[in-house]
């Protein structure tokens, strides 16, 4: 009965997206699809934390038109207040409020005569921290494996809706095509499936991928998971991001390093996912005709006799990096408080690093209340990782991503966080079963 109404509960959120889908065309089955998400998340309760990953990928098309807001917030709005009047086990502490309300308190302060932007920023902020103070307080209940299967399951279908835009009507107006040019004067698109940023494309699949490694490691996968990675960095090739080929590197070297550390490991499980990896990237390469590592050492400056510049390795984000830095510490008040939630009147472009993002919006001591809101609401701190450091391995992902791309505002922030901290309190649990198993063989 169970199962019977999981699946029930799975296919309306479908036929929502579906209807989405169709919304790009007529506005009626945009709202429909809305509706029929609501319901999905009013019904679910708890569980609706799946289906808000599943639809995640889906938010730039969730709007009335392309530089409309997304519906995705109301989504956000509906859970919350399901989870608040409805679900008898809310619970939410002192600290984790009085957390939220400083760093409200300060940003409304802070940002001088508040503006409607900034007010719709901070209130934006506020919704997606209360979300995930719900969702952390209700830890326990949510099952990790399932919460990264939506997730994979939403970018994956959000991709190949990107990867076939040509026969979606109406789709095309919501992207912006991307594109890279050769040192030979050859252009070259980048995918970045319904997004129009290939960078906030690759930080979802970054990730989606770590959290799947994650799983491999801790025998909580299925042979599906394999093929699930496959596909995930087939469309990150196609992204042509750099940032995205370096933390894949740094991702997966670690996960190598932690098995062959093992007490036991299966040397053949290794070399199969070695050459799993170099067939599709032989095979996205061979498909696409992309010429990849010819523009991934342009990218890095191998290929270049006179070489390149940091700023051309970095795709100008080190000039960027030079202005924030500069006009940061421009000014003491801004050294400690930064410069509000709004810099539009500072003509700067946007930073390209979400640490830079923090200190020049919140400055120091803004950015400790922000820490201190972060810590209130996913309590890092009270986690035990006892030595099974492979659960670190989405947030080192998340960390290392963090450099070369705005976070602080994006929706997918406290997404990507609650993924991180339920991974490292799922291998908390499974320590313990472990343990458990041990003594019982013991005794």
């Amino acid at each position: 009965m169970i199962i019977k109404k999981s699946t029930s509960l799975t296919g309306l959120l479908v036929l929502a997206v579906i209807l989405v889908i169709f919304g790009l065309y007529n506005h009626i089955f945009l709202l429909t699809g809305i509706i029929l998400a609501s319901v999905y998340i009013f019904i679910s309760g708890t569980e609706a934390i799946y289906g808000l990953f599943f639809i995640l990928p889906f938010s730039p098309i969730l709007k009335i038109s392309p530089d409309g807001n997304t519906f995705f917030n109301v989504l956000i709005a509906v859970y919350i207040l399901r989870m608040i009047f409805l679900n008898k086990k809310f619970k939410v502490s002192i600290y984790q409020l009085l957390s939220l309300l400083v760093f409200s308190i300060f940003c409304l302060v802070n940002g001088g005569d508040p503006n409607l932007n900034s007010i719709k920023i901070l209130m934006e902020l506020v919704i997606y921290f209360v979300l995930a103070i719900l969702v952390m307080n209700d830890e326990k209940e949510i099952n990790i494996r399932k919460v990264i299967m939506f997730f994979v399951m939403g970018i994956i279908f959000a991709s190949l809706l990107g990867y076939f835009n040509n026969y979606i009507p109406g789709l095309s107006q919501y992207l912006n095509e991307s594109s890279i040019k050769l040192d030979n004067n050859q252009v070259i698109s980048r995918f970045s499936g319904i997004q129009n940023n290939p960078n906030f494309y690759t930080m979802d699949l970054t990730i989606a991928i770590s959290s799947l490694l994650y799983m491999l490691s801790v025998k909580q996968s299925k042979w599906y998971d394999y093929i699930l990675i496959m596909i995930l960095l087939g469309f990150g090739i196609l992204s042509l991001s750099l940032s995205f080929v370096i933390t894949m590197l740094i991702i997966f070297s670690l996960y190598l390093i932690y098995k062959l550390t093992k007490t036991t490991w299966n040397i053949n499980a290794i070399i199969k996912g070695i050459i799993g990896v170099s067939l599709v990237i032989f095979l996205v390469i061979q498909i696409s005709n992309i010429p990849y590592l010819d523009i991934i050492m342009q990218r890095l400056g191998i290929d270049s006799a006179t070489g390149k510049n940091l700023s051309q390795i970095t795709t100008g984000r080190s000039d960027i990096w030079a202005q924030y830095l500069s006009f940061y510490f421009s000014d003491l008040r801004r050294i400690f408080f930064g410069v509000g939630l709004s810099i539009e009147q500072y003509n700067l472009e946007q930073s390209h690093n979400y640490y830079l993002e923090l200190f020049v919006y919140l400055g120091i001591i803004g950015s400790i209340i922000y820490l201190n809101l972060l810590n209130s609401v996913f309590r890092p701190f009270k986690k035990t990782v006892k030595g099974n450091l492979i659960c670190l391995l989405p947030l080192v992902a998340f960390v290392v991503r963090g450099f070369g791309i705005n976070l602080m505002f994006r929706e997918s922030f406290v997404f990507y966080l609650i993924i991180c901290m339920i991974i490292i309190g799922n291998s908390a649990k499974a320590n313990k079963i472990e343990n458990k198993i041990t003594e019982t063989d013991i005794y």
